[in-house]
């Protein structure tokens, strides 16, 4: 921290904390070099958030720590927790204290992963709120599992980084576990996650970008690109942290390595690269819509073959044959916009905001299904699909009744999509003799959609797996879940892995 770096701070701090630090006592601080070590987060030249130690002898007290609301839930607070510990360490600290407000327990739970530990409540006036003052016990007993940008305590990490001489085998990891490292930088979410044997999840960070795209009305590439650079180290540091694991514990890192957006691909695969090369770990190239297939046995364990998988996202709208892990037949396709790119353009076009998905359905609740017979394109025809036309038909509508009501647009719109989807993955499950379906990709958070799929399932006796909605966006669980039977099945990738853009779902 600089004095240049005040005004962003005290906005930061004025914002987030009831009886906020002065300019003038931050500025002191800054001149106590000796004792006190101040830190700011920056993305690109905004400061986005703020730590600070004091340290007396060996032992070091945070101070402050600030993340601005925009950038909460990105693993900012982690990473800038990780470079204090680090920086009380390199000065002798031998014991770190904090305070932290008693109702505060998203901040609670963060320092417990770090090795906190309550130690009491400290009774104080009216005037400020109760805090929790907790206790590290001992500073060098620090999280493991840092990525290598991190700087890391030689004495814990040497046995990890060193190879093994020329010609002989890398260990496998003691855990016994299957333990994966999934990262996941497709689109417009940065994620990582650590998972056990392809079904258990230890950790799933998931970092999002839909602020930053929101104003655009969809994902600008440039500017994923640029904040998966500045927000991998410190989600995969996260995810490492969670779990609870080194890197001497894990067996792999996953990455997609395609379909997606390009620059957003690269920064996952090369940070996955970094990661495999210095950890000495195998290397796992997963494709994305791959990855989807596998969301919902995150939660559900075993799934009942064939099945039969209605992935439907921003991009793809698909059927796709699960005959075994890695045996894929498609069925269907989208011929021209998929599904989730329909509620997106409508919903821009609607004035309802950005993702469409969510801002439609949200929308819908209030307004007729039936208020507006729109068009089923092919719903009888085949197992491709086409929500092309369907956009027509509602941009057509708004202009020849420009005072029908948003909401019955919505819900019309939602119930066109959701009839045509749902139609077509009974048929297909029937046709093709499937012991189950299952949903996946982000437009399976779609509740009419959900409870449509389940609804079919039952009446024709057929097991239905609906991934939580937190696994049907993209995350890094489902990539690592993926990377972990892919390993097993095909071993590792070699480093000069591409990145591809267009990758086809391949059985």
């Amino acid at each position: 921290m600089r004095r240049r770096h005040l005004a962003a701070v005290v906005r930061i701090e004025e914002a987030t904390n009831g009886h906020p630090w002065s300019r003038d006592l931050f500025a002191n601080e800054l001149l106590q070099p000796t004792s006190r070590h101040y830190l700011v987060a920056m993305v690109g030249p905004q400061v986005v958030g703020f730590g600070g130690l004091m340290q007396v002898a060996d032992e070091g007290h945070i101070t402050t720590m600030a993340v601005d609301r925009p950038h909460q839930r990105r693993g900012i607070g982690a990473a800038l927790l990780v470079e204090l510990m680090e920086l009380a360490i390199d000065a002798g600290v031998v014991d770190a204290t904090l305070e932290v407000r008693v109702s505060n327990d998203a901040a609670q739970a963060m320092y417990r992963r770090f090795g906190f530990a309550p130690e009491g409540v400290r009774r104080v006036t009216t005037a400020r709120p109760p805090r929790m003052r907790s206790s590290c016990g001992n500073a060098q007993h620090r999280p493991r599992g840092l990525p290598a940008a991190t700087r890391v305590d030689p004495r814990e990490t040497a046995h990890v980084n060193q190879r093994p001489p020329e010609g002989e085998p890398r260990p496998a990891s003691d855990s016994g576990r299957g333990l994966i490292l999934g990262i996941e930088t497709s689109c417009d979410e940065t994620a990582a996650a650590v998972v056990a044997n392809g079904t258990d999840v230890c950790s799933s960070v998931v970092s999002s970008q839909v602020d930053l795209h929101a104003r655009f009305g969809g994902v600008v590439p440039e500017i994923a690109g640029r904040a998966h650079l500045e927000l991998l180290v410190p989600v995969v540091a996260q995810a490492m942290v969670e779990a609870g694991v080194g890197p001497e514990q894990l067996d792999a890192v996953a990455v997609t390595h395609g379909p997606g957006l390009i620059g957003a691909l690269l920064v996952g695969l090369s940070g996955a690269k970094g990661l495999a090369l210095g950890w000495d770990l195998p290397l796992v190239g997963v494709n994305h819509l791959e990855a989807h297939l596998y969301a919902a046995q995150l939660e559900h364990g075993e799934v009942a073959l064939p099945q039969m998988v209605l992935l439907v996202s921003g991009g793809h709208t698909q059927l796709v044959k699960v005959n075994a892990p890695g045996d894929y037949e498609l069925i269907g396709g989208t011929l021209d916009d998929a599904a989730g790119e329909a509620f997106d353009k409508v919903a821009r076009y609607l004035g309802l905001g950005y993702p469409g998905g969510p801002a439609v359905e949200e929308a819908a609740v209030s307004g007729d299904p039936e208020a507006i017979d729109f068009p089923r394109a092919m719903v009888n025809d085949g197992f491709d699909f086409s929500f092309s036309g369907l956009k027509t038909a509602v941009i057509n509508h708004v202009r020849r009744n420009p005072d029908e009501a948003t909401v019955d647009l919505a819900a019309s719109f939602q119930a066109a999509v959701v009839d045509v989807l749902a139609r077509k993955m009974d048929r297909a499950a029937e046709v093709h003799d499937v012991a189950g379906v299952a949903l996946a990709g982000g437009v399976a958070a779609n509740t009419p959609l959900r409870l449509r799929i389940a609804a079919d399932a039952e009446r024709a006796g057929r097991q239905c797996l609906v991934p939580g909605r937190e696994y049907c966006t993209d995350n890094a669980a489902m990539v690592a879940a993926a990377g972990w039977y892919r390993l097993a099945s095909d071993g590792p990738s070699g480093l000069d892995l591409p990145a591809v853009p267009g990758l086809p779902l391949a059985g």
